[in-house]
């Protein structure tokens, strides 16, 4: 069954479930060339071996059936068969040499080919907005990544120059066959319309087998990476058996894509092998009764010719099976050339307009005006924002959850492109300045800190690649972080696992700011940065937030109100709106949306002002059936 499913995370016009490509196979043949015509020179020197290889491969059955078999063993000729067989071993020999180097050169191609397209891959996701990895699954991602890749570079340094020496051997083997006898050729060129009938039926089912194959196998790796980042939940909640069937689902799907595969090749290949069968059996036969007849000439020089013929002839198979056996290759490559090509060509939400221009030295006056976003434009998050933050005033956004914080400091980032108003900074609209010079002079500190693989020295670093250690431990005192680092088996030199594996929560935090203050940023931002740390990490950080919002714009983004009572002003979100601005005595004093929140957080009543509605767990419902049963 044909059709195209739209991926629930890639959205419109990113297909990754398909059976038919968009793309055909002569566009996508010519922007995989790109990558290896570049390398003129070793192409060059793969194509002379390839001739040398498929010259002397002509040559030896030749050598062998017409001389050393019909001249020399039938005639009792050693002395000169001792010298026909010299010449075939430096044949062989030669043929051994010039394979050498085309596999040798091929395979640093192909390898270089790979490294090419995944640089390039990896590059362009870089460059890609987060509107793109909000709707996509990362695990088929990697599968374009790797899997797909790996499938290109299979098909071609075991696909592409062999067929190229198939083709020339093939032409080779059929003007000798013509130079030895043209009946037994005619003859077994019968057989060749049957093979390219079967090709073109197995065409569709082909296609719709590999590409369906490739996009099982993106599932399996997207069902792994989401297991293993989720391995803690995953344990917390004892889901294991459960995850384990959702792989096993997955998996399943990805071995019936491949057992289709296999029952179309298993149809296929039989299929060409007993055409090839017949086609021998026909020459055998005709040729036969040609050596009987003495069509082929005196006893000897008919068993040569015939011995001769009939290696040709199997030789003549050999690269017509090859050529199926790549075609089916060459479709698997296509699926997963098109998939990448596709992710390539995925352009970023946002680009730097034509007229874009560097960002000078921020002084760190931000203006927000009549700003409406939503990540479906349809549904807005943000009604008209405006609010104006003067060069080093310290504010803070608060507000119930949902209420479109945190998208304020992904439109100040520009990390997403507003629907209408202006984002200014310095006066400069963010529209009109190149992103990267824009970020490069932002610091951004997040709830979910996110550490690298590596050293404590290596990700505080981060935050700017040329400090030196001494810069790095100064930010560390700074911010109270320098202690607990100096306590670690190697203090700085200590490596952390992903995402920051062996510490917890506060620590993890702390370098994050460390690694902001290092950066040295004119507008810092912190979003619920501070939610998760405990009190005596909370208070280490208070410490250092006068150091760390000293001579800079700052907004700070926080549930824990605690932390936002010193900010300057305090803007109160609400359903996408300003809805309260002051400092926090007047806030406290107007009894609104902020006073309501900090009573929530500071003041024991609030279990009187909210009363929870009646929940009985499963477990005690069944208790109180026990109860009631006795």
């Amino acid at each position: 069954m044909t059709g195209v499913h739209m991926h629930p995370h890639f959205g419109p016009g990113f297909e990754v479930e398909k059976t038919k490509r968009k793309v055909s196979g002569k566009v996508l043949i010519s922007r995989l060339l790109r990558y290896v015509t570049v390398y003129k020179r070793e192409l060059t020197l793969v194509l002379i071996a390839t001739v040398t290889t498929s010259v002397t491969s002509i040559i030896s059955p030749y050598v062998l059936g017409r001389e050393i078999v019909a001249k020399y063993i039938l005639q009792s000729d050693f002395a000169g068969l001792q010298q026909i067989i010299l010449i075939y071993v430096g044949i062989l020999i030669l043929n051994w040499a010039a394979d050498t180097i085309r596999t040798y050169f091929i395979g640093g191609i192909g390898e270089n080919m790979l490294f090419k397209i995944r640089s390039d891959l990896f590059s362009h996701l870089q460059e890609l907005s987060f509107s793109f990895f909000d709707r996509s699954d990362s695990g088929d991602v990697i599968s374009r990544v790797t899997n797909d890749t790996d499938a290109i570079g299979e098909a071609f340094t075991s696909g592409v120059i062999n067929v190229v020496s198939d083709i020339l051997s093939l032409a080779l083997i059929v003007i000798v066959m013509f130079s030895i006898n043209i009946q037994l050729t005619l003859v077994s060129l019968l057989v060749v319309p049957l093979i390219i009938v079967c090709a073109l039926a197995f065409n569709s089912r082909f296609k719709a087998a590999y590409i369906t194959q490739r996009t099982k196998i993106s599932g399996v790796t997207s069902k792994l990476e989401e297991s293993i980042s989720g391995i803690r939940e995953i344990k917390s909640f004892t889901r294991e058996r459960d995850t384990t069937e959702d792989f096993r689902r997955v998996n399943l799907e990805n071995l019936q894509a491949n057992l289709q595969t296999a029952k179309v090749m298993g149809l296929f290949m039989p299929l060409m092998q007993v055409i090839q069968a017949v086609g021998s059996g026909v020459v055998m036969v005709y040729g036969g009764f040609l050596a009987f007849s003495g069509a082929l000439g005196p006893t000897s020089e008919a068993v040569g010719t015939l011995i001769t013929f009939l290696m040709y002839v199997g030789m003549f198979f050999g690269p017509i099976f090859d050529m199926t056996n790549f075609y089916n290759t060459i479709q698997s490559a296509l699926a997963s050339s098109e998939r990448i090509f596709e992710l390539i060509d995925t352009q970023p939400g946002i680009n730097d307009s034509e007229n874009a221009v560097e960002m000078p030295t921020i002084n760190g006056e931000v203006a927000f005006e009549n700003v409406t976003f939503g990540y479906d434009p349809e549904h807005p998050v943000l009604h008209s924002i405006s609010f104006h933050v003067r060069p080093e005033e310290t504010i803070a956004i608060v507000g119930p959850t949902g209420a479109g914080k945190s998208t304020i400091i992904k439109l100040l980032s520009r990390f997403y492109g507003i629907q209408s108003g202006s984002i200014k900074v310095d006066g400069r609209d963010l529209r009109y300045i190149k992103q990267k010079s824009l970020r490069s002079q932002m610091g951004i500190v997040l709830q979910d800190t996110f550490l690298f693989t590596g050293t404590i020295m290596e990700n505080i670093k981060y935050g700017r690649l040329d400090s030196s250690d001494e810069e790095v431990v100064n930010a560390a005192k700074t911010m109270g972080a320098h202690k607990f680092i100096e306590q670690l088996p190697e203090g700085y030199d200590t490596k952390v696992g992903e995402r920051g594996a062996g510490l917890s929560v506060g620590q993890k935090q702390l370098i994050s700011f460390t690694r902001a203050l290092l950066r040295d940023p004119a507008i810092l931002i912190l979003d619920e940065a501070t939610s998760s740390i405990d009190p005596y990490t909370d208070l280490l950080i208070r410490r250092a937030m006068d150091v760390l919002l000293k001579d800079r714009t700052s907004i700070i983004i926080a549930h824990r109100l605690s932390t936002v009572r010193n900010a300057d002003r305090i803007l109160v979100i609400d359903n996408g709106e300003i809805v309260e601005e002051g400092n926090h005595r007047d806030l406290i004093r107007k009894g609104g949306l902020y006073s309501h929140l900090y009573e929530m957080q500071f003041r024991e009543p609030e279990a009187a002002e909210y009363e929870a509605p009646p929940f009985t767990s499963p477990a005690g419902q069944r208790s109180l059936l026990r109860r009631g049963s006795t």
